[in-house]
């Protein structure tokens, strides 16, 4: 009897360690924030030291901006592999159990989008056909409510409005994949105009990055009260010659977006990004204001050839080791933001400052 009793306390352990989920902390709606991490790139299977790095820098909120598994690709074999719902539960498991991932989701809210491997292909966009599990596994896993907008519409894009007015923050979390006409690869082994990548610009009037309802949903959130907007893109923005999974690969897409922003009541509009394997800055004059794209990536590996890939908008980097992005705003005396990529043992590797653009009033005390 003893023994049976044994082997019944040691099944019901083993399957609750390997069942169970973390919680992902949500931001709480009265959130204030000066303090924002985002990354990108990370190998669920081997130890994320980096999230270490996060919760020491005691940010308010964190910014999953993409490949937060690769849940198409075998490490051991470095190979690609057709996923299935089975293996995506099993891949997003993996992340669970981290024990680095566990620490951040413990001590820092985040907010999340994805791209193309936890989407579930590395090339993959509307044609996916499993667009809608993937996105129920993505939605389960950062623990998102069930009465949510994202949960009642396709897509995981997102929006926040945080603090008081005269210190909002909105965060606006795009979705690059659900909705992505399919690229086209460029004719020469090199890529397209000197670029190593391997996509040429989609001009086609019909390609789309956002599709129809994310665009205009992104028109009705740039209306919005805010004093800083931070649009978040699992992909560059600004740089647009890598002629990798970009949005110069959609140049009126680019176009669109870049028009859409010079239009918003807002200046302060500032864009987050990933993807790349390493870390840059990149700025672009729109008008007569200059919009600048921080791009962080990746949080457990790197890749020292893209950033030979030409980038005419490069203002800072690249640093290419591990490392995560940290926004730091400042509201007064003089308002600004400070962008730092910060590696794994807290080390500030690269900085970059800019100023608000339009004025803010500053908050009067009793």
């Amino acid at each position: 009897m003893r023994l049976f009793l044994l082997l019944g306390l040691l099944l019901t352990c083993s399957l609750a360690s390997h069942a169970a989920t973390p919680s992902v902390q949500r931001p709480a709606s009265n959130l204030e924030v000066s303090r924002i991490a985002f990354g990108s790139c990370s190998f669920q299977s081997v130890p994320q030291p980096i999230f270490q790095a996060v919760v020491s820098a005691s940010p308010d909120l964190y910014l999953s901006l993409g490949d937060a598994i690769y849940g198409d690709y075998d490490l051991a074999t470095k190979s690609a592999y057709e996923v299935t719902e089975e293996s995506l539960r099993r891949e997003w498991q993996v992340l669970a159990n981290n024990p680095d991932w566990q620490s951040l989701v413990e001590h820092v809210p985040v907010m999340a989008t994805w791209d193309n491997h936890d989407y579930g292909h590395h090339s993959a966009g509307a044609e996916f056909p499993l667009k809608t599990t993937s996105e129920m596994l993505f939605l389960d896993f950062f623990s998102e409510p069930a009465d949510s907008d994202r949960r009642n519409r396709p897509g995981v894009y997102e929006s926040r409005v945080f603090g008081p007015e005269g210190r909002r923050v909105q965060v606006i979390l795009l979705d690059t994949r659900s909705f992505k006409s399919l690229p086209v690869l460029a004719q020469r082994p090199e890529g397209v105009t000197g670029s190593l990548g391997k996509y040429a610009p989609n001009t086609d009037p019909a390609a789309t990055l956002l599709g129809r309802d994310q665009w205009a949903w992104l028109e009705r959130e740039l209306k919005r009260p805010a004093e800083l907007r931070l649009v978040a893109s699992s992909g560059q923005i600004i740089a647009d010659e890598k002629g990798m999974d970009e949005w110069g690969n959609y140049p009126r897409e680019r176009e669109k977006l870049l028009t859409m922003i010079a239009s918003t009541v807002s200046e302060n509009v500032l864009l987050l990004s990933g993807n790349v394997h390493f870390t840059e800055v990149s700025s672009l004059d729109i008008g007569s204001r200059q919009l600048v794209d921080f791009t962080s990536s990746g949080l457990t590996h790197v890749n020292r050839e893209y950033p030979q890939y030409p980038n005419q908008y490069r203002v800072a980097g690249p640093y290419v080791e591990e490392s995560f992005g940290l926004l730091e705003i400042h509201w007064e005396p003089d308002p600004k933001v400070v962008f730092k990529a910060i590696g794994v043992k807290g080390e500030v590797q690269l900085e970059y400052q800019m100023a608000f653009q339009k004025p803010i009033t500053p908050l009067s005390h009793p």
